[in-house]
């Protein structure tokens, strides 16, 4: 069975207001998928810790209710990494990838001439950042203030981590995605454990590029 096959995330649409809260009725009428992260990258001398052939999975689901889109995601995690302190002491992180302007952007943080819109969430950081990127090392967080309009939820709870993040469906900016009704997405995910796996930066591991279908 190939455990990488595309799979397709759809936002379904429902009236009305929607809460950064994971007991919020809408997320009983959302699908879920199941996305499987297999492909690890490295930083040149990072220190490797991890099992090689680990395959990691997170459960997403995806809702709007056509002026914001919510992003729900669980996965499990041993410990709460929530601090950064000498190496190799690290947080949990999570991201998600799609490309800025065309749909054949690189995997691996996109090209110059096909960047990619990524918002990263670190589990001891106040915030989600939304970040441009324009090939590997090249990440940065977007300097305009607008972009950064991105809200979040986060807790974790006996060994799973739950996540919510949610911005607005129109772009702030040249910076971010306009997420629009009917449309498809290719969007792409990555995670960090923190802790004793000292996963940071570069060295993290990542899914294949998965569809999102905008209801």
């Amino acid at each position: 069975m190939n455990t990488d096959a595309l799979k397709v995330i759809t936002a379904v649409y429902v009236s009305g207001s929607i809460t950064l809260d994971p007991a919020d009725p809408v997320w009983a009428g959302s699908q879920e998928a199941t996305i499987v992260f297999s492909r690890r990258l490295n930083e040149s001398g990072a220190r490797t810790t991890f099992v090689p052939d680990e395959i990691r999975h997170a459960k997403v689901k995806a809702v709007h209710n056509g002026l914001d889109i919510f992003f729900f995601y669980q996965w499990n995690a041993v410990a709460e990494n929530n601090s950064v302190a000498d190496y190799p002491i690290f947080a949990d992180a999570f991201a998600m990838e799609v490309p800025l302007f065309t749909e054949d952007s690189p995997l691996w943080m996109g090209a110059m001439d096909k960047p990619v819109n990524i918002i990263f969430w670190r589990a001891d950081l106040p915030k989600p950042d939304n970040i441009v990127a324009g090939g590997m090392g090249t990440p940065q967080i977007s300097p305009d203030e607008a972009s950064q309009n991105i809200r979040h939820y986060q807790k974790w709870k006996n060994g799973t981590w739950n996540l919510i993040i949610t911005r607005p469906m129109a772009q702030a900016s040249e910076n971010q995605v306009s997420f629009i009704r009917g449309r498809n997405y290719r969007i792409a995910f990555a995670n960090w454990k923190g802790g004793a796996y000292a996963e940071r930066g570069g060295h993290k591991i990542v899914s294949e590029w998965q569809n999102l279908s905008i209801q």
